[in-house]
């Protein structure tokens, strides 16, 4: 079969026939041709060690492909599919990017430095319009882009969109990443030294351990960033915000030991506090944490920081959140009764499912008491309560704006709350 000659899709035979061509005219000799795949599509082949350095790939659509180890060195991949595609190790210095759909991609280990994922678009003429080609369906296994301990010297990344990636320990030095939008990508042991990251979105990043010597921050979003062990004395920026950063330990020492916590106060729990040891994470910076489908009964929060952590389906009765930033936590289907959120910070946090009934317990001497979930003195903005369980709250001195929820929820709050 010829590949050219049956539209878009290429067989192995007529791309080794290609590849054999393409290595004749890197070597300047006659009978060489330039690979020029251009819109060509390729679907689940192991492309393993493929060399085609030098080539046309404008708009070529490698779906689900094994290229690692592959040398792409210099090739022009301007606005190419490579959703689901690994390219592990490969080479692709100076390759173009631009426009690149890079869903599912994996780059780790690969070499890119000199390359540039700016923004781009590719217009082809189609039925008498021009527009953009046709982007063959990929059903992912994963979204996020892989590029951990991937060379990116110098790479051109202005104004790209590239949220959650991995970019752990990636050598980024001198790449630019002015105005580039890497929300809720991972950046930890990645190295940045003189990297151009003004204006940039690192929306709760994880930067941990990053080292930026010399790097530009001005104007860089750091909202739930983890800045834990970053030396920020070691850029330079006029201008930036780390009020809205956290500082979280990572470190297996330290989880390990949250967990050794979280597994103690279970057994406080249940063993109604003959065994184990009550938990007590107050005055802490815990922010990012995952506590969910966990029993923290009673737990102590007081006074900590807990920006995006989740508590999804967790039982956190009578716990004690007083005055915690608790902005963008998650606490969807958690079990909220008698839980005490006094003076908290709970801007953008979602109680979507959560129960909210008042707690009642029977005391020593034999009589009942009622808590109900305390609200007092909370900052609510753009808070979810949609879906929730409550029949009674306390909601004094509540600073409420865009409350999320049903007008049930909103007129228990409105006997304390001020607009």
């Amino acid at each position: 079969m010829s590949a050219l000659n049956r539209g878009r899709c290429v067989d192995l035979q007529a791309l080794k026939e290609i590849v054999t061509a393409h290595r004749v005219w890197l070597r300047n000799e006659r009978g060489g041709r330039r690979a020029d795949l251009a819109l060509k599509v390729f679907r689940d082949l192991n492309l393993r060690g493929l060399h085609l350095p030098k080539a046309k790939l404008t708009g070529i659509q490698l779906i689900n492909c094994d290229l690692s180890g592959a040398n792409l060195r210099e090739s022009d991949l301007f606005a190419a599919n490579l959703a689901g595609s690994r390219f592990v190790g490969a080479d692709c210095r100076d390759c173009d990017f631009r426009g690149a759909h890079l869903q599912g991609a994996d780059f780790s280990q690969a070499k890119l430095s000199g390359t540039d994922f700016r923004e781009g678009s590719l217009l082809v003429s189609s039925g008498g319009s021009v527009e953009p080609p046709k982007r063959e369906e990929w059903k992912p296994t994963k979204s996020d882009t892989a590029m951990n301990r991937a060379d990116l010297t110098g790479a051109k990344l202005r104004n790209s969109i590239i949220r959650k990636a991995d970019f752990s320990g990636a050598v980024l030095r001198n790449a630019d990443l002015s105005g580039a939008n890497l929300d809720g990508s991972s950046l930890k042991d990645a190295d940045l030294r003189g990297a151009n990251l003004a204006n940039a979105d690192l929306s709760g990043t994880q930067l941990n351990r990053a080292v930026l010597e010399g790097a530009f921050l001005d104007g860089v979003v750091l909202t739930d960033a983890n800045l834990h062990g970053v030396e920020l004395n070691k850029a330079i920026f006029n201008s930036l915000d780390t009020s809205v950063a956290i500082s979280v330990d990572d470190s297996a020492e330290t989880q390990a030991l949250i967990g050794e916590m979280i597994i103690a106060h279970e057994k406080w729990v249940t063993s109604s506090g003959v065994e184990g040891q009550r938990a007590d994470f107050s005055h802490a910076d815990i922010s990012g944490l995952d506590f969910s489908s966990r029993n923290l009964r009673g737990a102590l929060f007081i006074d900590s920081r807990l920006r995006s952590a989740k508590f999804r389906r967790t039982i956190v009765d009578l716990a004690d959140f007083s005055r915690c930033d608790l902005t963008g936590a998650n606490f969807e289907g958690a079990s909220l009764r008698g839980t005490n959120f006094t003076g908290a910070n709970l801007r953008r946090t979602d109680f979507r499912k959560c129960d909210l009934e008042v707690e009642i317990a029977i005391l020593s001497d034999g009589k009942a008491r009622e808590w109900p979930p305390r609200f007092n003195g909370c900052k609510l903005d753009e808070t979810n309560f949609e879906n929730v369980k409550a029949s009674r709250i306390l909601a004094s001195n509540v600073t409420a704006k865009r409350v999320i929820a049903d007008e049930a929820f909103l007129k228990l709050l409105a006997s304390g709350a001020t607009a």
